[in-house]
């Protein structure tokens, strides 16, 4: 099978269990935002120690051939302060903006519109912003298993059960 319908079939069933777990609620959203319901950061954190070990054991069986960026510590902080500030205006991160937009949603059709155009900005503006603020703060391919000389599954394992563990038996709901 292609390696696109794969990806897409793959982003269909993440959509659909967005969907099905409410991150495009406008309730659930701030109530995330307010932390005072923790279904969002549930789904995200069982998604990240899910997909965490998953992508390790596809390394380990020779499926999955992970390319590492390097890390760039101004615009990780320049993403990072994007992102934060478009949730917490608009109410959605990029995948719940599509998902919310397929459901009809005009607010998350307005921010995936806006999103778009900023990736856009973005990439005529890369040229310069790569000279002036990538280049000078690039650490290149930095992981923490080359840091401490540690197998990556050996760092996934752990890392993914205290995701999971936090998911399921520490986080809890704040109803005033």
């Amino acid at each position: 099978m292609n390696t696109l319908v794969i990806g897409f079939l793959i982003g269909c069933a993440f959509g659909a269990i967005l969907f099905l777990g409410g991150a495009t609620s406008y309730r659930k959203i701030l109530g995330t935002l307010r932390l005072r319901d923790m279904t969002i950061i549930k789904l995200m954190l069982t998604a990240i120690g899910v997909g965490s070990l998953g992508i390790y054991l596809l390394d380990l069986g020779g499926l999955a051939h992970m390319s590492i960026k390097p890390a760039y510590i101004w615009g990780v902080i320049a993403g990072g302060a994007i992102f934060g500030i478009g949730w917490a205006v608009s109410g959605y991160c990029p995948g719940t903006c599509v998902v919310g937009a397929s459901e009809g949603k005009l607010d998350a059709l307005f921010t995936l519109l806006g999103a778009l155009f900023g990736a856009f900005l973005f990439s005529l503006a890369f040229p310069v912003l790569d000279s002036l603020l990538l280049q000078p703060a690039n650490l290149g391919k930095v992981t923490l298993e080359d840091l401490l000389g540690i197998d990556g599954i050996y760092l996934a394992i752990p890392f993914s059960l205290a995701l999971l563990y936090l998911a399921f038996f520490v986080l809890k709901d704040r109803y005033e």
